[in-house]
């Protein structure tokens, strides 16, 4: 996807293959009999319109099993048992989805988690999700994954961006309702917060890897003749999230947010557009439900060339701590003042804490690296035993920390983690 504008199509599939194997695809299935004794045939139709990019096919030893009526997983037989476990809540992941955005025009869902060295979290091929076995974790810690990526069946598969430029209009779309969708599931705005507050940390360190002058800084990135994956980074994801969380939060009110975005996707379906197509659409939706002094107001305080063409931070600082976050951090300030001579009185709420807590805490010993030494880290590792944790997100951050102080006793979990696993966030 360069700056070529996105072509979208229909597809009819038939695929032949040795019959000890199965084959799934981005599409639905309509048929599946013997072409001989050694081969069956497998034939797909997908009758709405997708980028060619969308299309995936996956063959192997692989066995699907139902989890609702229009939901399941698929993976190697060996592991079914417990990706089905830890996925279990999937039909409730599509239908707060679709209760929040649209009606899902795509029938069945589907996600298939792959071998380790697949790259990424998840990709979001129509009616069949890759995934990595990372969010398979034991203690569903990663399963907002499969939020996002269904997200995506609304915002990027739908309705997709024409090019490279205009990526924020897939992923920070997706980000916003995922997020969204995530606190519904949970009963709790805050658990958004604080995945919002670790994802301006992440965006913000991507934003000085390329300088905050460049514009892959910005939600405008221009690739020219490079190639577009070096624009590839957390700012369309976060920075295009803020935006829509500024237009929420600061201009619209969370309802009408909501029939911004509904209305939006059903007038863009099954298109490919640029951010040009949401700023009409969004001054036509605003100048519609408003008075005139109330549209007048909010189109003014709406910089679209400062949120989308300027390089660096957002213009406008928004606020995503909690109470538990703040607790989170001092629980980690506490440590290094201690310099790990004695534990915080209250260290046993960590264990409590969910995975984004969690990493909360880490990060606030990687933000003071400088005062955090060997005794401090052992003090911690001693109370919390974060060495050994199962969640993914906590190790690729108290690892290299580890590493970095000389904690011998993360070496040989560092080198498992990494020998074992191939997505490229953790790498």
């Amino acid at each position: 996807m360069m700056d070529t504008p996105a072509i979208k199509i229909t597809y009819d599939s038939r695929v032949v293959v040795n019959n000890s194997f199965s084959v799934h695809m981005s599409a639905n299935q309509t048929a599946h009999y013997p072409h001989n004794e050694t081969f069956d045939v497998y034939e797909f139709k997908n009758q709405i319109e997708i980028p060619s990019y969308l299309i995936a096919i996956a063959v192997g030893d692989l066995e699907y099993r139902s989890l609702g009526d229009r939901v399941g997983v698929i993976t190697e037989p060996i592991n079914i048992d417990s990706v089905a476990e830890e996925l279990s809540n999937l039909q409730t992941m599509l239908d707060t989805a679709e209760d929040y955005l649209t009606r899902y025009i795509w029938g069945n869902y589907s996600i298939i988690i792959l071998p380790p060295s697949f790259p990424m979290g998840g990709m979001e091929n129509p009616l069949l999700t890759f995934a990595s076995p990372a969010i398979i974790t034991g203690d569903k810690s990663q399963v907002d994954v499969a939020t996002h990526e269904i997200a995506h069946s609304w915002t990027g598969n739908d309705v997709t961006c024409e090019n490279w430029s205009n990526f924020w209009l897939n992923e920070g779309f997706t980000v916003f309702e995922e997020r969204k969708v995530t606190a519904r599931i949970h009963n709790d705005t805050d658990v958004s917060k604080v995945a919002a507050y670790l994802g301006n940390i992440t965006m913000y360190q991507d934003m000085l890897g390329y300088g905050l002058d460049s514009n892959y800084s910005s939600l405008y990135p221009i690739v020219g003749n490079a190639l577009p994956d070096d624009s590839f980074s957390n700012v369309p994801y976060e920075k295009g999230f803020q935006l829509l969380y500024y237009m929420e939060q600061e201009l619209l009110g969370e309802d009408n947010m909501q029939k911004l975005l509904r209305s939006y996707i059903l007038d863009h379906q099954q298109t490919s557009v640029t951010y040009d197509a949401f700023v009409e659409h969004f001054e036509t939706f605003v100048e519609f439900n408003y008075n005139a002094s109330q549209a007048q107001s909010i189109l003014s305080r709406m910089d679209w060339d400062a949120w989308v063409h300027s390089p660096g931070l957002p213009p406008v600082q928004l606020d995503f701590t909690t109470p538990k976050l703040i607790e989170s951090s001092s629980l980690a300030d506490e440590y290094i003042e201690l310099g790990g001579a004695s534990s915080p009185d209250n260290y046993t709420h960590f264990m409590d804490y969910y995975s984004n807590l969690k990493v909360v805490f880490i990060e606030r010993l990687n933000t003071r690296i400088a005062e955090v030494d060997l005794a401090i880290l052992e003090r911690i590792d001693n109370d919390l035993n974060i060495t050994h944790t199962i969640d993914p997100e906590c190790k690729e951050r108290w690892f290299p920390l580890g590493i970095r102080e000389n904690y011998t006793a993360v070496f040989d979990p560092a080198h498992e983690f990494i020998s074992g696993i191939g997505r490229l966030k953790y790498l």
